[in-house]
């Protein structure tokens, strides 16, 4: 059997050691945390195209919502006084929420309109620049560009996108 001596069995006095314990849970904390946000900061880098996309989505369907309400509407209200898109260089400007994010996040815009004559429209049937006669428009024509040009801020960047329709009677 075996034998220990008392000096065998004495401890020996605490060194320097005390409190290691702390300062490497709080180092093993903080790296966690460093690694933590480092993957929160890729997640989100992941999902800010989609929401790119999503506006981009947005501001097409709206165009092309205007660009039906222009093929809609009869020529006649559309040449009149009180049309939605005033003759060139006259512009209707109108603030116009585009769509909605998810979460009820609303997606502002701002919509431009103004419609240009053909050049061959009789004077009476266009603006100042028609010079159309019975040889340049021997079926008597009316034509008008029918323009719509959304303006839209996506973080920092404003974005514009246009539509242009030509309509003829």
């Amino acid at each position: 059997m075996k034998t220990f001596s008392r000096s065998a069995l004495v401890r020996k006095p605490r060194t320097q050691r005390s409190g290691f314990a702390l300062v490497e849970a709080t180092l093993a904390l903080s790296i966690l945390s460093v690694v933590g946000l480092l993957l929160l900061k890729l997640s989100l880098n992941v999902t800010q195209p989609r929401q790119y996309a999503l506006q981009q989505i947005l501001s097409d369907s709206y165009l092309t919502f205007e660009r039906a309400r222009a093929e809609r509407i009869s020529f006649e209200e559309l040449v009149g006084e009180d049309s939605p898109w005033p003759v060139f260089p006259d512009v209707a400007v109108e603030n116009v929420q585009i769509g909605a994010l998810p979460g009820g996040v609303p997606v502002m815009g701002e919509v431009t309109r103004t419609r240009v004559a053909d050049t061959n429209n009789y004077p009476p049937d266009g603006d100042r620049n028609s010079v159309g006669t019975v040889e340049t428009n021997p079926a008597a024509m009316k034509i008008w560009k029918v323009q719509s040009v959304l303006r839209y801020q996506i973080s920092e960047r404003t974005y514009l996108k246009s539509r242009t329709l030509v309509r003829a009677q």
